[in-house]
Parts: C-alpha cells; structure tokens; sequence
C-alpha cells in the first residue's frame, strides 16, 4: 500500500514545482496547501486534485470516483493510502515528475468530457441559434457532433481505439447507439455513447458490419465474406484497448438493433 508523508510539509520549492504541472495541465486556481498536500482546483470543471512527494516520487489524489475508475481501466495503480485528504477518493503513485505532468493533463482531458459537461458546452453553444427549418437544424446537429468529436479525441487520447492510429485527421468519431436514434441530448453527446476509430472499422460499425462484445472484443457480421474481411484487414484479435461499463450499454443497443446478425 502506497503511503503519503505523514505530516511532513512540502517546501517552497516543493510546492512550486507541484503547482506549475498544475497549472499548465488546466488547473488555474491557485493551490491551496492543505497538510502535505497541494489542492488543486480548475474553472472549468469541479473535480479536484491533490498533489505531494512520497516515496520517492510523487501522489496524485483525486475526489472523483469516475476519474480514478477510468484510470485504472487505463493501466494505472490506483489505491487508498493510508492518509488521504479529506473527500479523496483514492490516489496514483509516480515515480517521475514527468509522469505527474501527463497524468494532470489527462485528468483534466477526462473532467472536460463528463456527459453533463459536454451537454451544457452544446446549450451554451447552440441557446441562440435557431431550428426552424431544416437547414437551421443540421447546423444545430453540427455543432453538437463537433463537440461530441473533440470530446472521443480527448477520451481516447488522439488513437483509434482499436487500431491505435494516431493519426486524428483520419480518426472517425463513431457513435454506438446512432445519433438519430437517441433520445435526447445526454445520449447524443454522451462521451461513452462513441468510440474513435479508424476509416474503415468506422464504416463497418455504423452500418452493423461489426460490433464488440462486452469484453471488447471485436465481433464480426456473418454478412461479410472472407475475402472481404481479409482485404480489409480486420480479424477476430481484434479489441478495443479499454472499455467502461457505460460503454456496454450502449453496445446492447448496437448488437440489437445496428449489427447485421443474420445471414
């Protein structure tokens, strides 16, 4: 179990270097020092974080059980210490003050993306616009799909979520449950409601061609001839690099009524 420092205050100098990673990664309120830890808050969304040094390097604690889940989806360590500030949900132990740096950053890029956040970014974006017309509308769904895009690059860190191509003009944001069929904004917009893709997995997931099981694992259509699949390149080793439980049932919607089943 990863312990903090005890009651052991961090330096000036400390303190600093803590509160420029913050900083720079989207964290713009000043920090506040709380025991021997650094708390860090942003305008921009309400979770919060607390930094110290610890065994030799460094704790990222965080209050968001959400965040700290998708971390450890991502391959991080994420564990109770045994003195963690007050509301902390749990913490992340890194070795080097460069790990630090790219875990904030990556936090704030999960904070950004929160469905409700994306939701009230497309309100805000789209309160004055009209839709009285069908023109008026398709600019509207524009807006929404150009926040729902940047938001799966964010998420998904600029890689297909399959393939890893990191190549974001080629990247595909790809709906699971179709934005036609969606109830309301929520869904539309919602983060987990997507996976960014490749061209051509894209075109084979939103017309049914494939889909994922709830271990990630990509499930093809008997439709597709073996030729077919051979020159596209997709096999049955085929997963996707992590998958969140909102993930799945979005994905039982998609295996229902999306996926070609049936020869």
């Amino acid at each position: 179990m990863t312990q903090a420092t005890g009651d052991v205050k961090l330096s000036p100098l400390q303190m600093a270097q803590l509160a420029k990673a913050a900083t720079d990664q989207g964290f713009d309120l000043s920090p506040v020092e709380e025991g021997n830890w650094l708390r860090c808050r942003s305008t921009q969304f309400p979770e919060q974080v607390w930094l110290t040094e610890a065994d030799g390097g460094y704790q990222l604690a965080c209050d968001s059980q959400r965040l700290l889940d998708e971390l450890a989806r991502e391959g991080l360590s994420v564990q109770q210490a045994a003195s963690l500030p007050t509301n902390a949900k749990g913490t992340v132990h890194l070795a080097e003050y460069g790990e630090l740096y790219q875990l904030l950053g990556r936090v704030t890029d999960l904070a950004k993306t929160a469905p409700d956040r994306l939701v009230e970014k497309f309100v805000a974006a789209t309160q004055s616009m009209p839709e009285s017309t069908e023109v008026e509308r398709l600019v509207k769904q524009r807006v929404g799909q150009d926040i729902f895009r940047n938001a799966l690059i964010a998420f998904w860190q600029g890689r297909c979520a399959v393939t890893g191509l990191a190549v974001i003009s080629l990247l595909r944001a790809s709906h699971i449950k179709p934005w036609a069929d969606c109830e309301n904004s929520q869904e539309r917009l919602d983060v987990f409601n997507g996976f960014l893709l490749a061209p051509h997995l894209d075109a084979l997931f939103d017309g049914g061609w494939i889909t994922f099981d709830d271990a990630g694992k990509l499930v093809k259509s008997p439709l597709l001839d073996v030729t077919t699949v051979q020159l596209l390149g997709v096999t049955s080793e085929m997963k996707l690099t992590h998958l969140a439980a909102d993930h799945r049932l979005y994905l039982d919607y998609h295996r229902r009524s999306v996926f070609k089943s049936r020869q």
